[in-house]
């Protein structure tokens, strides 16, 4: 819950488990949003083995010089593995032995599971702002139309928010939107999976975003702070915590 400076009430983020989700198969998810994911989240997600052995490495000599293990540099697996497989505690940690536990299970996911059935799942579990959980309820949420039916434009635009929905949530900070859709096209190019001229007209697709579904006060104060919530403790803590934030905000003033 975000306060102002006399404790009324701004804004509330429900609890996880009662946002919008609405899993679908991978067959009715279009293979642009799949590919703009990969090409987003881990471009080595067929050919890794769950987790990035170069970011083992690396986290392993922070830690052996004494820093904080940062967050970031999970491939789609482990990514998954820190959702469903670890607690909300557990989760927010920085340390070597979370961050080696989750490489651990995350390997074990891949044992398990085929990488299809692994995308499927990390493509109906994200989070995407808006309390919309999975491409299915984030398709609506913003653009009121089942994900079935999304073109390149939108399926870039949602393949962009996981790592920080608050930051580039494009009903409050739409320039941002379209400057992490455009991230994403390049990507998509870098990577082989559209042209340069399929980019473009991509990036010039007009996006007729839905009407956003939200109660809340002085939103662009309450999106600058869950913003800066966001970048010291990540999405999957600051929502699933159960934070009371007190602000400098005056509500009656503003």
């Amino acid at each position: 819950k975000i306060f102002d400076r006399k404790g009324r009430l701004l804004y509330e983020v429900l609890d996880p488990h009662s946002g919008k989700r609405s899993p679908v198969p991978l067959d009715d998810i279009p293979l642009a949003l799949r590919q703009a994911t990969i090409a987003t989240e881990d471009r080595d997600f067929y050919r890794n083995p769950g987790f990035d052995i170069r970011g083992v490495v690396r986290a392993v000599l922070i830690n052996l010089r004494g820093g904080e293990v940062i967050a970031g540099g999970s491939t789609i697996t482990q990514q998954l593995t820190r959702n469903l497989l670890l607690g909300p505690q557990e989760r927010g940690q920085r340390t070597l032995l979370r961050k080696l536990r989750e490489t651990v299970l995350a390997y074990r996911l891949t044992l398990t599971y085929d990488k299809d059935e692994i995308l499927e799942l990390y493509l109906n579990e994200t989070y995407y702002g808006n309390l919309a959980y999975g491409v299915e309820a984030a398709a609506r949420a913003y653009f009121g139309k089942p994900v079935r039916d999304l073109d390149l434009a939108e399926c870039a635009l949602l393949a962009g928010l996981p790592q920080a929905p608050a930051r580039y949530d494009p009903f409050t900070n739409p320039d941002a939107a379209k400057r992490r859709q455009a991230d994403v096209l390049r990507l998509m190019v870098e990577q082989g999976y559209i042209t340069p001229t399929q980019a473009t007209a991509a990036w010039n697709t007009p996006l007729h975003y839905a009407t956003p579904k939200h109660d809340i006060l002085a939103p662009h104060f309450v999106n600058h702070v869950r913003q800066q919530l966001e970048a010291k403790y990540g999405p999957e803590v600051l929502y699933r915590s159960g934070f009371q934030v007190y602000t400098t905000l005056d509500l009656g003033l503003q």
